[in-house]
C-alpha cells in the first residue's frame, strides 16, 4: 500500500511542486499519473522511492514513514516499487 496524507512539495526555489496531496494506492492497484509539463508528476515518484522528502505531509509504504527511514533501509524500500518514467 502506498499512502500520501496531505503531502506538499515546495522546492529552494520557492516553486510549488504539490500542494495538499493526498492519495491512496492499495495492494494490486496499477496506477497511471499523467499531467502536463510541471504538475508534479516526477516529484510525486521522488517522494514515493525517497529521492526527495515532502515540506509537508507524510508518505507511506507498506505502512513505514519513508521520511523515517534509515539511509540504510531506502534501498530495500526501492526493492519493493516499480516506478516506469
Amino acid at each position: 500500500m502506498v499512502q500520501l496524507d496531505h503531502v506538499s512539495k515546495i522546492h529552494t526555489s520557492g516553486v510549488a511542486a504539490l500542494t495538499d496531496v493526498s492519495l491512496r494506492v492499495d495492494r494490486g492497484e496499477f496506477v497511471f499519473i499523467v499531467g502536463p509539463t510541471g504538475s508534479g508528476k516526477s516529484t510525486l515518484l521522488k517522494l514515493l522511492y525517497r529521492a526527495e522528502l515532502p515540506t509537508h505531509g507524510r508518505v507511506l509504504v507498506y505502512g513505514r514513514d519513508v521520511g523515517r527511514l534509515r539511509a540504510g533501509a531506502v534501498a530495500g524500500l526501492r526493492r519493493t516499487l516499480g516506478v516506469v518514467f
